[in-house]
């Protein structure tokens, strides 16, 4: 089983610039609900995998411009973290600081956060049980914020994950994700064992098969 993840697009009203502790609030809920900016990048066939997004108009009308024609399965465990300012202020501060003091607030458990990281935690945890309990391929559509946290889970639950990016997500990102014994681990590339590109990948593979 593996999974293809894709970042939700671009939002229209994107959480940029500078903003009060009440501006900050309301951009940081308009961006679930804004439609995803018309991508560049052509069609991605889901190609039979099983096509999860969250609630919210961004990751609804990301999979919808950006994948051929499928059923889309909403899932509310994929809904984005909510963000709350970190203070009252009317002093604007850049939204890159509201974000940063956020997640520092979620991750001791602050009460002004709706979510702590041991309840996001949880919840990526409970998307994981699901998806390995159908077994089938699937193409997630996520929101940024969660998809650090879903990939932090992922690695504990003994997941590879391949990305070409090693800071923040972009827009559109693609990420695979996989089994760490579905791999050959045999050198640097630690390809898929369905297909190795090494004598101790194909030597391995041998040996699974019996």
């Amino acid at each position: 089983m593996s999974m293809l993840i894709l970042c939700t697009g671009k939002p229209l009203s994107p959480l940029e610039g500078s903003y009060t502790s009440a501006a900050f609030d309301a951009a940081a809920e308009a961006v679930i609900r804004s439609a995803a900016q018309a991508p560049s990048e052509r069609r991605i066939l889901p190609g039979g995998r099983v096509v999860w997004i969250g609630e919210g108009l961004l990751a609804r009308s990301t999979a919808e411009q950006i994948l051929e024609p499928c059923e889309l399965h909403v899932e509310p465990l994929l809904n984005e973290i909510s963000v709350r300012a970190f203070s009252d202020s009317d002093r604007p501060l850049p939204a890159e600081k509201w974000l940063r003091k956020a997640a520092a607030q979620r991750k001791s458990g602050d009460p002004r956060q709706p979510e702590s990281r041991e309840a996001v935690a949880a919840r990526a945890d409970a998307l994981i049980r699901k998806l390995e309990e159908t077994g089938t391929d699937s193409l997630l559509i996520v929101y940024p914020i969660f998809l650090a946290e879903l990939l932090d889970r992922f690695r504990v639950h003994n997941y590879v994950v391949q990305r070409g990016g090693l800071f923040r997500f972009q827009p559109l990102e693609k990420i695979v994700v996989s089994r760490k014994d579905e791999h050959c681990g045999g050198c640097q590339h630690n390809c898929f064992l369905s297909n190795p590109g090494c004598g101790v990948g194909r030597d391995k593979a041998m040996r699974r098969k019996g």
